[in-house]
């Protein structure tokens, strides 16, 4: 199968909003074709198009809160690590002015840091247990949002 087809699964996962109300049968459908999709082309190969999908299609915050609610209910089960997770995460910040609590997804946002910022026994990263780490105040997420602020002027 090609890239296009990867896209095109892609684009069927996360283009429809996160809080449409389906079915349980809908539901499930769309979380096995999310797990079938990984087992195929490998999480490395499918988190590549989801970036890409999320970089391209997200540029407000309404769509940003969709995909991050989306990629979250696909993820939250079983954690997958991710190379570069300041990068990601910092795009997701980015188009939320630094500030999930005004937009109503501050717990997504912050299950997403813990998923993919902690290690097992690593509760630093944990917004949920270290009172005192704030993921917007975190050096290295400041300087993703402080880039991505200079790249898109």
């Amino acid at each position: 199968m090609s890239n296009q087809d990867l896209k095109k699964l892609v684009d069927a996962l996360f283009n429809r909003r996160w809080d449409d109300n389906i079915s349980d049968e809908e539901d499930e459908r769309f979380q096995n074709l999310y797990e079938s999709t990984v087992k195929k082309y490998g999480w490395e190969q499918v988190f590549d198009a989801i970036d890409k999908y999320m970089r391209i299609s997200c540029l407000t915050s309404d769509s940003t809160i969709n995909f991050a609610n989306l990629f979250w209910g696909y993820n939250c089960e079983i954690p997958r690590k991710i190379s570069n997770p300041y990068r990601f995460l910092g795009y997701l910040y980015y188009r939320v002015n630094s500030k999930p609590w005004e937009y109503d997804c501050a717990e997504v946002y912050e299950g997403l840091v813990y998923n993919l910022l902690s290690g097992e026994n690593d509760f630093t990263h944990n917004p949920f247990t270290n009172y005192d780490y704030k993921p917007e105040e975190d050096p290295e997420m400041v300087a993703e949002i402080e880039r991505l602020k200079k790249q898109n002027g």
